[in-house]
């Protein structure tokens, strides 16, 4: 019993931090149900459902193989790997990006003996950097669109900066190592059937609409749930119902922290400021993830654009600055045990040279 709880511990340490913030806060000022936002969690189930199905039906990997059966070279492997999973990750969330891509990453450096250590890591930057473009990249975006009421122009405008800057960072880590020929025949998988896979992109649609306010948020998800009661409902048992509960409980906790004397005391101080947020979000996100940074601060400074460059950055850094790091290390590492230590290093230097340079760069603009 006590190593199924200390089990549960690690596996959900963010959903175990919110809830104990939001039950210690709620000591000291009363929640109320209004501190949640049921826009952000329809939106947040729609679209888990929507990308549940289009693993099911493995449209990502057969667009992956048919793409990388076309490379003739070590060069366009990694362009094909690491730019499929940037564009992906802008839509189906880094999380899915990197679950899908990894583990064929892995196949290939079996078949072809490569090491496809240092591709894996480009795979995870280009998820982190690439799923900042977009709001339903990630949590945290599709929470800060939200909360702040962005526009799409306004959003887009305030992340083509780092966007531009991350693909040339990625470019340059790409172009700098010598090309060398191969040739790659990956097994062909079986076309994904095209009706449900045509309604499931459908539904991506309607529900990036819905993020984008052109949609009613709760008339897309009673779409999304029709439609996969009818295709398939055990994928209403795919969704990640932990990170909604994860959303409730930083829900609370911003609510009961927002009417105390310490928020206005930093949002007069160091939230108070561009400058001061960015800092605060970069930092951490260093040491407790990018999500829980976003939604712990946006409760606290009124400096949207300055939260949302920084804690995207912030995904840079330390491996828990974004949750979606661990699972590429984790995948890798259960392949390559002895390589473990090599590929933190490695990884480490890669992000934390990102983290200067773009994180820099933007921070000298704010």
């Amino acid at each position: 019993m006590l190593l199924q709880i200390k089990q549960f511990l690690r596996r959900e340490a963010i959903l175990c931090l919110a809830v104990f913030l939001a039950c210690a806060s709620s000591l000291f000022q009363t929640p109320r149900l209004a501190y949640i936002d049921f826009d952000v969690l329809c939106v947040l189930l729609s679209l888990m459902l929507v990308v549940a199905g289009l693993k099911q039906v493995r449209f990502l990997d057969y667009v992956a193989v048919e793409l990388l059966n076309r490379c003739v070279s070590r060069r366009q492997l990694t362009l094909a790997l690491v730019g499929i999973t940037y564009v992906s990750s802008m839509f189906v969330t880094n999380d899915v990006a990197l679950l899908t891509f990894v583990p064929l990453a892995l196949v290939i450096g079996k078949t072809l003996q490569l090491d496809m250590e240092r591709i894996i890591i480009l795979q995870t930057l280009a998820a982190n950097l690439g799923s900042m473009l977009t709001p339903p990249g990630n949590p945290q975006n599709l929470f800060l669109y939200a909360h702040y009421n962005y526009t799409a122009g306004r959003f887009f405008c305030v992340m083509a900066l780092p966007c531009l800057l991350s693909l040339a960072y990625i470019g340059v880590l790409i172009f700098r190592r010598m090309d060398a020929p191969l040739t790659l025949t990956l097994p062909s998988l079986p076309r994904p059937e095209r009706r449900t896979t045509l309604v499931l992109l459908a539904l991506l649609l309607v529900n990036i609409a819905a993020v984008l306010h052109v949609l009613p948020k709760l008339w897309a998800l009673g779409v999304t749930l029709a439609a996969v009661l009818l295709l398939n409902r055990r994928l209403l048992l795919a969704a990640d119902y932990s990170l909604l509960l994860t959303f409730i409980g930083f829900f609370i906790f911003i609510g009961n922290i927002s009417h105390t004397s310490i928020a206005a005391y930093l949002q007069s101080s160091l939230l108070g400021t561009a400058a001061g947020t960015y800092l605060a979000a970069l930092l951490s996100s260093q040491f407790i993830s990018n999500v829980p940074a976003a939604m712990l601060l946006a409760g606290l400074t009124q400096e949207a654009d300055a939260l949302l460059l920084g804690v995207n950055i912030g995904g840079l850094g330390t491996m828990i600055a974004s949750m979606a790091s661990v699972i590429s290390y984790k995948l890798f590492v259960a392949e390559q045990p002895t390589l473990a230590g090599r590929y933190l290093r490695t990884f480490l230097y890669y992000n934390f040279a990102g983290l200067l340079l773009i994180g820099g760069l933007v921070y000298c603009i704010i």
